[in-house]
Parts: structure tokens; C-alpha cells; sequence
């Protein structure tokens, strides 16, 4: 479903006046993190971030605006209007982007020049200047920060975040892989009303293809935005998806009005904006293996690490000389 008007102001514009400054500078931190995964955005995607992020700086504090700064110094093309805000700031935020090659071109530049023959040039010579890395890639340590951001915020930040993602998701819409399997949304909801997390969680992960852990983070959740972006990215119905929300997690589950919120919520997050979340929740893969680059994800915490130099020999053990030797 695609909602134009969940990139209008209205919305932030309601949460404001009830006094919501707290979320901006998450919100900010969040799409700005995203927009720089593109190189190249298109001019609605530029506008709609540009228009966004100047309401949202207003707000930001010291810290969020300079690590917005030194996120937009480092973009191949960052919108010329929030480049220009930024330099006009105090100077450890300001320090970052003065330098970028497009805010000297557009200084250096006639004043009635037009301002796009000058942000091309400057993008030139930046493209020349710096390795390009591919617009899909999000590191380890960006995924990290953005997955903690997600997971901190409240209801409302979160459905902020869902409902601005797909205009900066830096993966276009149908690349994620994702088969949408009928009987991916029939496990999950058998595993959700035996109330067993574990066959959750495991199914999330094989059918995802994220680690155990972050599966086991989604289930566990309170709030519950992180099953509907898993069920929203996996084709699962709503009917399913709602019976799902209600016996998951006892916290969610207890309360009508919420599961009916996150049933919404559904229907309002695009599919592009779930993909987006769920890329994220992959790059996360590289940081959980770090310390354990030959575990397979479905091992079974413990008592699978236990049986692993069994279950990895060539010729198995008998049961009764592997209770000997453990003796």
C-alpha cells in the first residue's frame, strides 16, 4: 500500500504540538543514518528528507546534530539545504561539512548561477575522490546503532520510523528475497500459540535469515512493532498476524487496544519499509559472528554447544560410549 500522505507534516506536526520533542532527535538520527546507505536519491526522496530533517534539527540536541553532520560530510551528494543549515551551526557541528566539496562549489559559484550545474560538479569531483561502496551494503556498526535506536524508542517514535522508512531504505522494493511461503506464516503462528518462543524465534531466523539472537529480541519485545515489521516483510496475513501479536508475548498480548494499534500499523507500513528493517536486522549477522564464525545460527544455546563434536564427526558416536566418556 503505498500512503503518500504518511510523508506529509501533518503527522509530525500533531506530535509536536503534544509536546513529543524527545523523538526528533531519534527520528533524525534514524533517517539520516538510512538516507546515507543511497548514493543516489531521487528528487522526491531529497526533498521529503531535506523538509523533514530541517523541522527535526529545530529540535535536535548538540550531540544528535553533530553526528548528523559528520554522517552528511562523509554522502557522495547530501541535500544542499540541510548542508547549508549544518555550516551555519555551532562550530564542532558545523567543522564537518564546511569542507564538503558541494557546499565550496556552491560558494565558489556565481551567485545567479543554478545551484544543480554546481552540486554535479562537486559530486564529480567527490565521486573521483572516494571509493563508492555499494548503495545496498549497511555495515555492522551503522546496523548496530540503528537496531538499538529502533528497539529504544517508544510506540510512537517507532511508528514514525516504519512510516518514513521506505522513502530512505537504502534497498529498492521487491530485493530483499523474502519468499512470501503460506506455511512460513502457518509455523510462526503454531509456535506463537504453543507459547514457544525458541520454534518462534527459530522459524524467524531460517525464514528471514537473521541471527537466532536478534529473532529471539523480536519475540521477546514488548511493544510489538518488530513482529509486525517481520510479519509485514514475510507476506503473513493480518488475521494471522493479529493471532500471532495476541499470544507471542503475554505483555503485547493482554491488551486488545495495543494488538489492535500494531493490526494498523500493518496496514499502514509499506512492504518497502519492512524490507528496510529487515536489512538492517541482517547486517546485524556480521556483528554476531564475530565471536563465533563456525556456529551455525540453529544451534540450541548451550546444550547445542554441548553436542556439537558429535553431531560434527564423520562417524557418530554411540549414545552409550558418549554417556561414558561425559561421566
Amino acid at each position: 500500500m503505498e500512503n503518500q500522505s504518511l510523508w506529509s507534516f501533518e503527522g509530525l506536526d500533531h506530535l509536536l504540538s503534544r509536546g513529543g520533542a524527545d523523538m526528533r532527535p531519534t527520528l533524525l538520527r534514524v533517517l539520516t543514518d538510512l538516507y546515507v546507505q543511497k548514493l543516489k536519491h531521487t528528487p522526491d526522496e531529497e526533498q521529503h528528507y531535506t523538509e523533514l530533517a530541517l523541522r527535526l534539527l529545530e529540535a535536535a540536541d548538540v550531540p544528535t546534530r553533530m553526528a548528523v553532520a559528520a554522517r552528511l560530510a562523509r554522502h557522495l551528494s547530501p541535500p544542499m539545504r540541510v548542508l547549508q543549515r549544518l555550516a551555519g551551526d555551532l562550530p564542532e557541528v558545523a567543522t564537518p561539512v564546511r569542507s564538503h566539496p558541494i557546499l565550496q562549489a556552491a560558494i565558489r559559484a556565481e551567485p545567479a548561477a543554478p545551484q544543480p550545474a554546481a552540486s554535479q560538479a562537486a559530486a564529480s569531483a567527490l565521486r573521483d575522490a572516494r571509493p563508492l561502496a555499494s548503495p545496498e551494503a549497511i555495515s555492522p556498526a551503522v546496523a548496530g546503532e540503528l537496531n538499538e535506536l529502533f528497539f529504544a524508542a517508544d510506540a510512537t517514535e517507532r511508528r514514525l520510523i516504519l512510516l518514513n522508512l521506505d522513502i530512505v531504505a537504502p534497498l529498492a522494493a521487491g530485493r530483499l528475497g523474502v519468499a512470501h511461503d503460506p506455511s512460513i506464516a502457518q509455523r510462526l503462528e503454531a509456535a506463537a500459540l504453543g507459547r514457544n518462543r525458541e520454534d518462534f524465534a527459530q522459524q524467524l531466523a531460517r525464514s528471514l535469515q537473521i541471527s537466532r539472537e536478534q529473532a529471539r529480541r523480536i519475540g521477546r519485545d514488548h511493544l510489538g512493532e518488530p513482529v509486525v515489521v517481520a510479519g509485514k516483510a514475510l507476506g503473513v496475513p493480518r488475521d494471522a498476524l493479529y493471532r500471532i501479536l495476541m499470544f507471542v508475548n503475554p505483555i503485547v498480548g493482554r491488551s486488545v487496544e495495543r494488538v489492535h494499534a500494531l493490526a494498523a500499523l500493518h496496514d499502514e507500513m509499506t512492504s518497502r519499509a519492512a524490507d528496510g528493517m529487515v536489512t538492517i536486522w541482517r547486517a546485524l549477522q556480521d556483528t554476531d559472528r564475530i565471536g563465533a564464525k563456525h556456529q551455525p545460527l540453529t544451534w540450541d544455546d548451550n546444550r547445542g554447544a554441548r553436542v556439537r563434536p558429535a553431531a560434527a564427526s564423520r562417524q557418530p558416536v554411540p549414545a552409550t560410549r558418549e554417556r561414558r566418556n561425559a561421566s
